[in-house]
């Protein structure tokens, strides 16, 4: 089989060039990959969280995924710290991402009790490793800032709380 290239015009070449880059930026690719309130059956009470799940900056081959995790005031089970680790775990097999190569950040602020008032937040950063026998470890955790966040997200998380 042969393939003949063919010359293009430049200022075709140009607009071409320019449609395809709108397809390739951020901005196109700005929403997250999951959006959602997602529910567990922890112990004895069903438990809710807000769950976004955003690619990571695409030179970032360690932690391809960054996963928020918004505790909610209407949460009436177990928070989302309380089971990380099997809530890790349940996110990662509805989503098709690996706990172990994602990270994972907590916030918790007014939004996440009822009748509280204010705009100051904390942020954890969760990651985890697999065990030995392949089961996923304790999470290691560390206090973030909201800049942070942004560069986890590639700069594409927005306050949803």
């Amino acid at each position: 089989m042969r393939f003949s290239s063919v010359a293009l015009p430049g200022s075709l070449a140009i607009l071409l060039f320019a449609v395809g880059s709108l397809f390739a930026s951020p901005a196109a690719s700005a929403q997250p990959i999951a959006d959602t309130l997602f529910t567990w059956r922890g112990y004895s009470q069903i438990s809710t969280t807000h769950v976004a799940i955003y690619p990571a900056d695409p030179q970032e081959e360690e932690r391809p995924h960054t996963v928020v995790l918004t505790e909610r005031a209407e949460n009436r089970g177990l928070s989302t710290v309380d089971d990380m680790r099997f809530l890790a775990d349940a996110i990662g097999r509805e989503y098709g991402v690996d706990p172990a190569q994602a990270t994972w950040v907590v916030r918790w602020g007014a939004y996440s009790f009822e009748g509280a008032r204010g705009d100051k937040e904390v942020l954890l950063r969760a990651t985890f490793r697999r065990t030995a026998s392949g089961r996923l470890g304790s999470p290691y955790w560390r206090v973030i800032t909201r800049t942070d966040l942004l560069e986890l997200t590639d700069r594409r998380w927005r306050d949803e709380g």
